[in-house]
């Protein structure tokens, strides 16, 4: 027996012709029955969080595909189940060079019990959770990806639970428990709804304090040797540039508040209003920022994040043609 699928995936530029940067990411998905959902890349790809990235779509097959294919294995068991939650979590490996595929999958799914079934068999939970390798077995989707998919239950102990709580955080109802507060771009993963995984802002990720100090440095000891460029900087000291530089960078990447606390709203153009920053001035910025991020050695994919952040800022501060 076979069963076919079908949808639409839809992108126009909202301007001319995409460029080689800076062109949308946003799709639009179409089905017969379901109607739209709204796509775009991950945040690590210059994607819109609000959407539904790729990588997330698949996880969230895997976690649909096993719940429906539990609900089944449960029925042949007689088992009442009254409700069901998979958290998931997939990495992506990604390598300039030689591009990306994801690397593995975890489901850490949570099954609770009819009350008078739980009264009924004292073990019934225990059968529940030895129900999910058998489940895994019959996922249509688990069988057919070409990597590794692990299940790890999550032991659930008491028949009664509240109702799940909802967010749209992730562009559609789902259920999930309390979202953490949200951070600046991390690593590409799925989402995930187990409090085990906690995701590290991508200040953390890429050493901290230590790592914007040495970025604001560098490019300030190239500015300080450039005379014609080093005039756009009114101050005898470019100290305190360098510090606003770090300060604002670190608050961005999830890191602390110093920027705002110290000074307000970032408001970077109307900050840069009263300096003429052309093409030149634009370019001579990213040649001596270019030096500094290449200075910190980050892995591939973090390096990627920093500069396209950094190349799309300097293009926003430019004020003359």
């Amino acid at each position: 027996m076979e069963h076919t699928f079908q949808l639409r995936a839809e992108w126009s530029s909202r301007d001319t012709p995409h460029p080689k940067r800076g062109f949308t990411r946003d799709i639009l998905i179409q089905a017969d029955g379901p109607g739209e959902l709204q796509g775009s890349a991950a945040r690590a790809f210059h994607g819109d969080t609000s959407r539904w990235n790729p990588e997330q779509l698949l996880l969230a097959a895997l976690a649909e595909c096993h719940i429906l294919s539990y609900l089944f294995v449960a029925g042949q068991e007689k088992l009442a189940v009254s409700h069901i939650e998979v958290g998931g979590e997939l990495l992506l490996s990604h390598d300039l060079k030689e591009g990306g595929q994801v690397a593995s999958a975890v489901l850490r799914p949570q099954v609770w019990l009819d009350e008078a079934t739980h009264d009924q068999d004292p073990q019934a939970y225990q059968r529940a959770g030895e129900l999910h390798e058998t489940a895994h077995q019959q996922c249509f989707v688990a069988r057919s990806v070409n990597f590794p998919v692990a299940i790890k239950p999550v032991t659930t102990g008491e028949p009664k639970r509240k109702s799940p709580q909802f967010t749209t955080r992730l562009g559609a109802p789902i259920a999930l428990r309390p979202p953490r507060p949200a951070k600046k771009p991390v690593s590409v993963t799925g989402a995930t709804g187990s409090p085990a995984v906690e995701q590290r802002s991508f200040y953390d990720q890429v050493g901290g304090h230590e790592t914007f100090a040495k970025l604001a440095r560098v490019f300030y000891e190239q500015v300080a040797t450039d005379p014609e460029f080093r005039a756009l900087y009114p101050e005898e000291d470019l100290g305190p540039a360098e510090a606003r530089l770090r300060m604002f960078l670190e608050q961005y990447w999830g890191g602390p508040t110093t920027y705002s606390q110290q000074r307000g709203h970032p408001r970077l153009r109307k900050r840069h209003m009263p300096f003429e920053i052309g093409p030149q001035e634009r370019d001579t910025w990213l040649k001596y920022m270019k030096v500094a991020v290449k200075s910190l050695d980050l892995a591939p994919l973090q390096e990627e994040t920093l500069w396209d952040y950094l190349e799309r800022a300097a293009h926003a501060m430019q004020n003359r043609s």
